[in-house]
C-alpha cells in the first residue's frame, strides 16, 4: 500500500451474456450444484495461467491468485491437473497462487494437509480467503501449509469505526505470529488504507485501487502504474 505497486492479481469470473454482465453470485451456486464448477474452474485456471505467462513475457513477475471450490480442491486428480496446466501454459509455479476458504480446510483435515503439501511441493503458494468468517481459525494456521491470509471484507468495511478495526488488528497480529502475509480485502477508502498501514498490514485489494478489469484494461492499468510508481 505504501508504494502503490501492483504485487499480485486475482482472477475473477464474470459472465458476459447477451443481456449484459451476470455477476458470479447468480450462477456459481448453480454450477456447484450441477458439478459444472469442475470444468468451469479448470477453464478459469487455464486462462489465468495463460494470462500470467503473457504478463511474464512482458516483464511482469506478478503472481495470479485463482479460487478453488470445495469440489475442485477435493478432486483426486487436482494436483495432476494443476501441474498439467502449468506445463501447457509454461507458467512458473511461483506465479500461481491458489485461494481456498476456511470451510474447505475444516471438512477433512488430514486430506487437506496432504493436498496443501502437494501444492507447496510444486512451488505454488496458498492463501486462505475470507479469513475470519469460518471457525477454528487459530488451530489450522499452524497445521496447514499456507502462506497468506486474506481478511474478509466484512471486517474491513466500517474501519476505522465500530469494532471492525479491533478484529482486523487481531487478525493482522495473528498472521504476524505465524509468519504469514496478510492481505486486506474490500478496501475502498483512504481512511482504511491509513488504518491498515498503521497496524502493519501492507497489502490490500479493492475498489480503492480498481474495479475488476478485463485483460486489455488490466494491461493498460499495469503499464500506467509502472510509469507512475517505477
Amino acid at each position: 500500500m505504501a508504494t502503490n505497486q501492483i504485487i499480485g492479481l486475482e482472477a475473477l469470473i464474470r459472465w458476459n451474456s447477451p443481456n449484459g454482465m451476470v455477476p458470479p453470485g447468480s450462477f456459481i451456486a448453480i454450477a456447484e450444484a450441477s458439478n459444472l464448477i469442475i470444468p468451469l474452474g479448470e477453464w478459469v485456471l487455464e486462462n489465468a495461467c495463460e494470462f500470467g505467462n503473457k504478463l511474464a513475457a512482458l516483464g511482469y513477475q506478478t503472481p495470479i491468485a485463482v479460487n478453488l471450490s470445495m469440489l475442485q480442491f477435493k478432486a483426486p486428480y487436482i494436483g495432476e491437473l494443476i501441474q498439467s496446466i502449468l506445463t501447457r501454459t509454461k507458467l512458473p509455479p511461483e506465479l500461481l497462487e491458489l485461494e481456498i476458504t476456511e470451510g474447505i480446510l475444516m471438512d477433512n483435515e488430514d486430506e487437506c494437509e496432504s493436498i496443501l503439501s502437494e501444492f507447496h511441493g510444486m512451488g505454488i503458494q496458498v492463501s486462505i480467503d475470507d479469513f475470519g468468517t469460518g471457525y477454528s481459525s487459530l488451530s489450522y494456521l499452524k497445521k496447514f501449509a499456507v502462506d497468506k491470509i486474506k481478511i474478509d471484507r466484512s471486517f474491513i468495511k466500517g474501519i476505522p469505526h465500530y469494532d471492525n478495526g479491533t478484529i482486523a488488528k487481531v487478525i493482522i497480529e495473528l498472521a504476524g505470529n505465524f509468519n504469514l502475509q496478510v492481505i486486506a480485502e474490500g478496501v475502498e477508502t483512504p481512511e482504511q488504507i491509513d488504518f491498515l498501514l498503521k497496524n502493519n498490514c501492507h497489502i490490500a485489494q479493492g475498489f480503492y485501487y480498481a474495479k475488476p478489469l478485463g485483460e486489455e484494461e488490466l494491461l493498460s492499468y499495469m503499464e500506467q502504474s509502472k510509469r507512475d510508481n517505477g
